[in-house]
């Protein structure tokens, strides 16, 4: 078992940086842009949007979030490998480092998840808004479940699934804060984004593809390939183009949103992702990267696009 330096060991700012390092902060990023996009797309069809909300919120969702990277960590000890991982797939590698830490990030994600839902139960309280409640648990159980038994999404062939519907509760979740129900507008919006929930899991997969079939974890790239993996990648970006350029037919939604201008930003990732599939089908590193990136841009420009609507009200 690997010690950490006694100097290293008693020093608390060497410690922090650590359990900082663990949680994979930049992920949380994704987790806020869609939030806030249905906080967002909410406060266009309230006619504005309370900040104290907002905020209590995703003070509900970012501990939630942050817990899945100490708990994935935790039980992907054995399974991820710290020289085959990247910006955006393997783990973090602290923990291959320092193993004496695994305790650690187990009580601290099941501390994370705690806070969650302790500030879900008093929003709840103040606002009167159990759908928050219902969300709140719902999303810690699908985070925690992904890698810890007995459920373990992610190894029994159901981690694309699960991070699917992350593109329904993270926007939820905002939407829910601030227009207090869950409803038709919501639910039409959030079908394209969970497609692309879909091109973001099995993107980061294909990278892993080595490591998980060594580990037993039955992700889509293990069971069906690289090519294949590529072609549904595609598919579902093309899938959610079109979904959101067929909202603009659906009467639920704020006239001044254009949703084919929201499609059209949404090629940012259809495009890379049809490339690679016809250019690059086997390539396990190729275009992952990139693919990841237009994943970041689109949720920055939808949020910015539906931002200056709400702004501009």
């Amino acid at each position: 078992m690997h010690k950490l330096d006694v100097k290293k060991k008693n020093s608390r700012w060497y410690f922090l940086s650590e359990v900082i390092k663990l949680g994979r902060l930049p992920f949380l990023g994704a987790g806020l842009i869609l939030y806030a996009t249905g906080a967002v797309l909410a406060g266009i069809g309230r006619g504005y949007l309370p900040l104290d909300q907002f905020i209590m919120g995703y003070a509900i969702v970012m501990p939630a979030h942050l817990s899945v990277s100490y708990s994935n960590d935790y039980y992907d000890f054995e399974l991820d490998n710290p020289e085959a991982a990247t910006a955006y797939t393997g783990g973090s590698g602290v923990l291959q480092r320092h193993p004496e830490l695994r305790g650690f990030a187990w009580k601290f994600a099941v501390l994370l998840i705690s806070v969650s839902l302790t500030l879900a139960v008093i929003y709840t309280l103040i606002y009167r808004n159990p759908a928050v409640l219902l969300l709140a648990v719902a999303g810690n159980l699908l985070g925690w479940f992904y890698s810890a038994p007995p459920a373990r999404l992610s190894y029994r062939g159901f981690g694309e699934v699960a991070t699917a519907l992350t593109g329904f509760i993270f926007p939820a979740m905002g939407y829910s804060v601030i227009m207090g129900v869950i409803d038709t507008p919501l639910i039409l919006f959030s079908i394209p984004i969970m497609l692309l929930q879909l091109v973001f899991i099995i993107n980061v997969e294909i990278p892993d593809l080595q490591e998980d079939l060594l580990g037993g974890k039955m992700t889509f790239p293990v069971r069906m390939g690289v090519r294949a993996s590529r072609r549904v990648m595609a598919l579902s970006a093309a899938a959610a183009t079109v979904a959101l350029g067929l909202l603009e037919f659906s009467p639920h939604f704020d006239p001044r949103i254009s949703f084919p201008l929201i499609a059209l930003l949404s090629l940012t990732v259809t495009v890379p992702c049809i490339y690679y599939y016809i250019h690059n089908p086997d390539e396990v590193v190729g275009g992952s990267e990139v693919v990841m990136n237009s994943l970041i841009a689109f949720g920055i420009l939808d949020l910015l696009y539906l931002i200056s609507i709400l702004v501009m009200q």
